[in-house]
């Protein structure tokens, strides 16, 4: 507990007597009636694809292969994602880029597709261009007037974080990526999690986390994180004791989850 936060008298319950049950590992149970007030969420870690469009992927494996794309990019992303779990429960691991190159080998094989060196290169690469959702850059600006602390917490390489923030121009939004690199453990790993703890230099309590995976709103979650999941693409939740803080369509969530006040229609961010 920090010393320097005072502790207010709880129901019938005074300060002395808090101090004196924690020292002695013994529950205070509060008044009925009294309803302990959350911590203000200070700052915001973000996994990359509620900010980047993943369907930017799916358009380029179009262009190359217009009758097999979707397939094609639909069997490469969920291979790649087998990979990280499977690296991460076996205690090994390469980074999010090799993997991609490799699941993105497998997806072809599978689907007996050729592929070139320079289309498969030219694919892989995509993931770090990728488009940002309509909605970003009000939602960010919103937030970092609030003063909002921001952050990528992804699976992704540092230098994929840092090409994507660069190419949709959001480099004055965010603070420097976390990549799971660092710890080499993929999420939903606590380890990954923790990452921001130590980044931020905040409690847990005191940073939320947005999700755009439901297995990743899941992870965080479970670590401890309150949560929004942004549910792009209207998928069921998953299957687990553990709901989400929030679940909204786009980053609206994330300004309900950090208390900002929504922008108002009809008025831009910072206008």
């Amino acid at each position: 507990m920090n010393s320097q936060s005072p502790i207010p008298r709880i129901g019938t319950v005074s300060r002395r007597t808090v101090l004196e049950a924690l020292a002695l590992g013994v529950a205070v149970v509060p008044q009925r009636g009294w309803t302990a007030q959350p911590t203000k969420i200070r700052a915001i870690a973000f996994d990359a694809f509620p900010i980047f469009d993943p369907r930017s992927v799916v358009a380029a494996a179009r262009g190359f292969f217009p009758e097999q794309g979707d397939r094609l990019a639909a069997v490469w992303s969920q291979k790649l994602f087998d990979y990280t779990w499977i690296d991460t429960a076996a205690g090994r691991y390469e980074d999010f880029e090799a993997l991609a190159a490799e699941a993105l080998r497998f997806a072809a094989q599978s689907l007996h597709l050729d592929l070139p060196a320079p289309v498969h290169q030219a694919l892989v690469a995509k993931y770090s261009t990728l488009d940002i959702w309509p909605d970003v850059v009000p939602v960010l600006t919103r937030l970092k007037d609030a003063g909002i602390r921001m952050a990528f917490l992804s699976n992704m390489t540092e230098a994929m974080l840092r090409s994507n923030t660069r190419h949709a121009g959001l480099d004055r939004y965010f603070e420097s990526p976390l990549s799971t690199d660092r710890v080499r453990k993929y999420k939903p790993s606590p380890s990954a999690y923790a990452m921001a703890i130590a980044a931020f230099g905040l409690p847990k309590d005191a940073i939320g986390f947005a999700a755009f995976g439901g297995w990743d709103a899941v992870g965080a979650g479970w670590f401890g994180y309150r949560t929004a999941w942004i549910n792009r693409l209207g998928v069921p939740p998953e299957r687990s004791a553990t709901v989400p803080a929030i679940v909204s369509g786009g980053l609206e969530g994330v300004l309900q989850l950090a208390g900002v006040q929504a922008i108002p229609a009809g008025r831009k961010a910072g206008g």
